[in-house]
């Protein structure tokens, strides 16, 4: 998705983002989207991303792991 400079100057991608708040969840584990979208939103202020374009991000991150995904959103 390319990244996104911070206002400070700082760059990062956005899966990396998602990644990043994803660490947590491991086997078994249920994934809201509101709660991990409120989490991106929380530690990276600066993303303009809407929020279907961060759950296709979250969707990208579970590549191979057996977590299931509520999605639980709603759309600003």
């Amino acid at each position: 998705m390319g990244q996104i400079r911070s206002p400070l100057g700082i760059g990062i991608d956005t899966d990396a983002a998602v990644h990043t708040v994803m660490a947590d969840y491991h086997s078994g584990d249920i994934l809201s989207t509101t709660v991990v979208i409120a989490d991106l939103r929380r530690r990276f202020p600066w993303f303009r991303q809407t929020d279907e374009e961060l759950v296709g991000s979250i969707i990208r991150a579970l590549d191979g792991r057996e977590i299931a995904v509520s999605f639980d959103h709603r759309s600003r």
